[in-house]
C-alpha cells in the first residue's frame, strides 16, 4: 500500500512539474511592448537591421508581427486556463488518468495550434523578404540559437582531448 501511494505521489509530482513549464511560458509576454521575448533589450531590432529592409518591408513585417501578437495572446490565454484546470484536476486525490485525458488533448491541440501559427509566420516572412534576406535571417537565427543554448547541460567539460 505504501509503495502504491509513493508511486502515485511521484507520478503526480512529475505530471505537475511537466505541466508547470507551459503555464510559465504562456504567462510570459516579454519585457518590451513592441514584440515580446525576441525584442527585449533591442535584440530584434538589431537582428532585423542587418537585413537592410525597405520601408515597405518594415511596414509589412510590423503589421504581421502585431497581428500575430494579438492572435497568440488569445491562444496563450486559452492555454493558461486549460493548464490551470489540468493542475486543479490532477491535484484532486481521486483523479484518474481518464479524468484528465480530455484536458490533456485540449492542451496538446492548443500547443499544436501555436506551433502551426509559428510556421505560418515563417512562410509569411518568406513572402515579404527577398530570398537573400531570408537566407541571411536564417543564418542569424541559427547563430542566435547556438549562442542562446550554448552550454546547456554541459558542466565544465574542459578542453577537448584528441
Amino acid at each position: 500500500m505504501k509503495n502504491k501511494l509513493t508511486t502515485i505521489m511521484a507520478v503526480l509530482t512529475v505530471a505537475g512539474l511537466m505541466a508547470a513549464g507551459p503555464v510559465a511560458y504562456a504567462e510570459y509576454e516579454g519585457d518590451n511592448p513592441e514584440g515580446g521575448k525576441g525584442y527585449k533589450h533591442g535584440e530584434g531590432k538589431e537582428f532585423m537591421k542587418e537585413l537592410n529592409l525597405t520601408p515597405e518591408q518594415k511596414e509589412k513585417l510590423k503589421v504581421q508581427r502585431e497581428a500575430k501578437k494579438e492572435n497568440n495572446k488569445a491562444v496563450r490565454e486559452q492555454l493558461k486556463v486549460k493548464m490551470q484546470a489540468l493542475h486543479e484536476t490532477i491535484a484532486k486525490p481521486d483523479t484518474t488518468r481518464a479524468d484528465v485525458n480530455g484536458l490533456v488533448s485540449e492542451v496538446n491541440a492548443l500547443k499544436g495550434q501555436m506551433f502551426s501559427k509559428k510556421i505560418d509566420g515563417v512562410f509569411a516572412m518568406k513572402e515579404i523578404l527577398t530570398p537573400e534576406q531570408f537566407a541571411k535571417m536564417q543564418e542569424q537565427r541559427k547563430g542566435w540559437m547556438e549562442k542562446k543554448h550554448r552550454g546547456w547541460g554541459k558542466k565544465d567539460q574542459g578542453p577537448k582531448q584528441d
